[in-house]
């Protein structure tokens, strides 16, 4: 007499241990595929999101192998599915944030505002990127300190990017008195910037008379100079507008009132 429950419970196994193996398999794949793609992500990405990319993209495939290998196993993972799906909703609004880091990751990177190496500015977050991870951006600010900003936050700002610049331009408001002779001040300071060796020629720099306060006349200078030494040239020139000022007699006054008493 034939055994019926003997041989389903063979086919059964064969089926289980089917699913088993195409796991064993499949997972075997992964792994040298995993660091394939590290490679390849690492010739187009930062090396932290390249190594986290890559582990999304296994994981990925790991759950995908999963499922050929319980469909192969005989298990009906359409109730797995529906399981995991609910799942996925409550997990995906615990981890808002934390996916829309991840998203914004991604559109930096396609996007390429900057690279690690560059000085830029998040809307009053200012320093040179150390690293770009999925989740975050770190810079190391002006002033020394480490700062992690959410890629959420960075995408969602106006980025200023300094180093994809090849010149930049300053400007200055300098007031001098009423009773100087402006067009001696203005060739004084277009003297100073003349004998600048950082400020360009082209663009051509600009010094005007651009208002008349309460107690000074407005003088506004503007120049370029190459990206690379435009804090240098900024920092050091004022103080040459003040001394050559002072050396052609022109004040610079300070804000004062005149009070007329009348019988």
């Amino acid at each position: 007499m034939i055994d019926i429950a003997a041989i389903l419970a063979s086919e059964k196994a064969i089926t289980v241990i089917t699913g088993i193996v195409t796991f064993i398999i499949g997972i075997l794949i992964i792994k040298r595929l995993e660091k394939v793609f590290e490679r390849g992500f690492r010739r187009s990405m930062p090396k932290g999101m390249a190594k986290s990319v890559s582990r999304l993209t296994y994981y990925g495939m790991v759950f995908l192998v999963s499922l050929i290998a319980l469909d192969a196993g005989g298990f009906k993972i359409e109730s797995l599915l529906l399981a995991g799906g609910v799942m996925g909703v409550a997990i995906g609004f615990a981890s808002k944030t934390t996916v829309s880091n991840l998203i914004s990751g991604l559109f930096l990177y396609v996007d390429r505002p900057f690279d690690i190496g560059d000085s830029v500015d998040f809307e009053g977050v200012g320093g040179t990127v150390q690293d770009i991870t999925p989740l975050s951006t770190r810079i190391t600010t002006w002033d020394g300190p480490m700062v992690r900003v959410p890629n959420e936050t960075v995408f969602n700002s106006n980025i200023k990017n300094f180093k994809k610049v090849v010149v930049r331009r300053f400007e200055y408001k300098i007031g001098v008195s009423y009773d100087s002779n402006i067009d001696t001040a203005m060739k004084t300071i277009e003297k100073v910037l003349q004998d600048e060796p950082y400020v360009l020629k082209e663009p051509a720099v600009s010094v005007f008379m651009s208002n008349m306060l309460d107690s000074s006349i407005e003088i506004t200078v503007k120049a370029w100079t190459p990206a690379s030494k435009n804090y240098s040239v900024k920092t050091q020139i004022l103080k040459k507008f003040y001394d050559a000022l002072t050396k052609a007699k022109i004040e610079i006054p300070y804000p004062q009132m005149d009070v007329h008493l009348r019988k």
